[in-house]
């Protein structure tokens, strides 16, 4: 696993750009998004972060765990993201 200094963001818009040209590996992608973008281009995921593709609505693809962004018996919490994309998808990085 890589570290955050050391993200290739190039790597991250040929995965946004390629399920942009192919949807059909959105499907693929929802069930295994690590393996699926290290197949891509051999995308090293950070320490920590999980992967999402993002639609022009901003959906997330797999959808985050329910919570995430907060919850009335969360009284606090956090979030880190980066994205890159291509066009109207985009590769989101989280923790």
């Amino acid at each position: 696993m890589a570290g955050i200094a050391s993200v290739d963001y190039s790597k991250m818009v040929e995965i946004a750009r390629a399920v942009y040209e192919n949807p059909s590996l959105l499907a693929e992608f929802e069930r295994a998004p690590e393996a699926t973008a290290k197949k891509i281009n051999g995308f090293e995921i950070p320490t920590g972060f999980h992967l999402h593709i993002a639609d022009a609505d901003n959906k997330l693809y797999p959808a985050e765990e329910a919570g995430t962004f907060g919850a009335s018996d969360r009284s606090q919490w956090a979030r880190m993201e980066f994205r890159a994309g291509y066009k109207t998808v985009s590769l989101v990085a989280c923790a």
